[in-house]
């Protein structure tokens, strides 16, 4: 899908063929998706909004068809029912090309779909930050301010975004052959086994086990926060 046709809330929009039915697995990465699902017939077409994931989960999939994604900013604000409620009234089939698809939902997206600069500006410094404490010191701002912002555009607090910032980064370390202590310490973990603990929390599996699971890995590096 074009870029140009996307609003600025969307990070990357993503498309794929249906296959066999089955569970696929869903990783935390900090965003939300406005998600078609399109079958045969004339009731084929299924939207829903992902919720913003703290652990892997697992989603089952009927299988065939075609599917959408647009992944939204971290941090953009969803007015959910007020954005499926302007999606389902979209001429769509399983024929539409890609192109007219995003076409028709970028102005649904824009308008159901809010950024805050000042959120955008708190995860950032968050994401490259060694500690909420020094986020809050970087931003210049107080601590409940800034829990505050979060809480009310994202309902989550500031050490949810450093947690998966932090872990998403590691993970994408172990694309290289780099020793998992070293991984560790590179990225703030007090040894191996708190990266462990905190990859089993989010990813759910070991960076060793990630490490050599090569679907899984591509999944926990897709686009998205830190």
């Amino acid at each position: 899908m074009s870029r140009r046709a996307q609003p600025d809330v969307v990070l990357e929009a993503w498309s794929s063929q249906g296959a066999l039915p089955g569970r696929f697995l869903i990783l935390p990465d900090g965003c939300r998706d406005l998600v078609l699902h399109l079958g045969e017939g004339p009731a084929a077409a299924n939207w829903q909004v992902s919720p913003l994931d703290d652990c892997a989960r697992r989603v089952d999939s009927p299988g065939g068809g075609r599917w959408f994604g647009w992944r939204l900013r971290p941090g953009t604000q969803v007015r959910q029912s007020l954005l499926l409620q302007a999606v389902a009234y979209l001429s769509v089939d399983a024929h539409i090309d890609a192109e007219t698809l995003a076409r028709q939902v970028a102005p649904r997206l824009a308008d159901f779909c809010l950024t805050d600069p000042r959120v955008d500006e708190a995860l950032a410094v968050i994401a490259e930050a060694t500690s909420t404490a020094a986020a809050v010191r970087a931003l210049g701002v107080g601590e409940r301010s800034l829990q505050r912002l979060l809480a009310h555009a994202t309902g989550r607090p500031p050490a949810f975004w450093r947690s998966l910032a932090r872990i998403r980064q590691a993970v994408r370390s172990l694309e290289g052959p780099t020793p998992l202590a070293e991984v560790a310490a590179d990225h703030g973990f007090t040894d191996q086994a708190h990266l462990s603990r905190e990859c089993r929390r989010w990813m759910g599996v070991p960076p060793a086990q990630l490490r050599h699971e090569a679907q899984m890995l591509r999944t926990a590096t897709a686009s998205g926060y830190g």
